[in-house]
């Protein structure tokens, strides 16, 4: 939008080298001023929290056209999807570099296409992020093992001229492995990164709040009607607050479920 802004406000003359300038500095700039990046977000490069997830791992997506291809297999496997659309933008790796922080993500799992662009994103997230990015799809070993439909490669790429020294002037994308193939490989590598206890634990705690659904929602209703009446008494918040812990014992009891959710609590990484 500020790109159109410079155009129609202040004359300048639309191109696409103007527009990557422009660009370029406009990324320094909020690099190195805070309040200038707190300015701009960027709303295109969705992120898929999954039920209950296992944190030390997200799933990056180069395409959205393959996020929903995959969306079944990532809620399987309890991983947080996140859709990059080509090169991700300044504001999608700050987000996921406080995510990374917050919630321990210790690697990322990304799929994309095996050609210039691709394998150059693959390497800025694995700069911008500083953790373990791994590629597992699509892969030079998948190419050559499935021999998927390839294109040529796209010279007027600044990346060309680099990968066609190495990989020759034949691209892939990565859908262009059979369906089945290709779910059947993700999955394997899936399999292969989030612990089987953790699915079994993750399963069991879905199951448990289904069925305390019920309960805690009649609870959440008895507690709100008693609020509301002791606010017509005239009752403070603080008050409130502190006679319905104490008729409801809910300061010694949630102590208790901490503690024994805490030794009980089979793997390091919290839910």
């Amino acid at each position: 939008m500020l790109y159109y802004v410079l155009i129609s406000k202040y004359g300048y003359t639309p191109s696409r080298k103007f527009y990557k300038i422009f660009d370029y500095h406009l990324t320094k700039m909020r690099r190195l001023n805070p309040d200038l990046h707190e300015k701009f977000t960027d709303p295109t490069r969705h992120f898929i929290l999954a039920p209950m997830p296992y944190r030390e791992i997200e799933f990056w997506l180069e395409k959205d056209s393959i996020a929903n291809f995959l969306g079944d297999l990532a809620r399987k496997y309890r991983l947080s999807v996140q859709v990059l659309r080509g090169f991700a933008s300044l504001s999608m790796y700050r987000k996921a570099l406080l995510r990374a922080a917050r919630k321990g993500v210790q690697k990322i799992l990304y799929v994309g296409d095996f050609d210039p662009s691709g394998l150059l994103i693959e390497q800025v997230a694995a700069k911008e992020m500083g953790i373990e990015i791994k590629r597992i799809a699509l892969t030079l070993e998948q190419v050559k093992k499935y021999k998927p439909p390839s294109l040529n490669v796209n010279r007027r790429d600044s990346r060309a001229r680099d990968y066609i020294s190495k990989y020759g002037d034949r691209c892939w994308e990565v859908e262009a492995l059979r369906p089945r193939t290709f779910l059947k490989l993700v999955e394997e590598k899936l399999r292969e990164n989030v612990p089987h206890e953790y699915l079994v634990e993750a399963e069991a705690r879905e199951r448990a709040t289904k069925v305390a659904k019920p309960l805690t929602e009649r609870l959440r209703m008895m507690i709100e009607q008693e609020v509301l009446r002791l606010l017509k008494e005239g009752k403070s918040e603080k008050e409130i607050a502190s006679l319905i812990a104490s008729r409801y014992s809910l300061r010694s009891k949630l102590h208790d479920l901490r503690k024994r959710t805490r030794s009980e609590r089979p793997l390091k990484t919290p839910i």
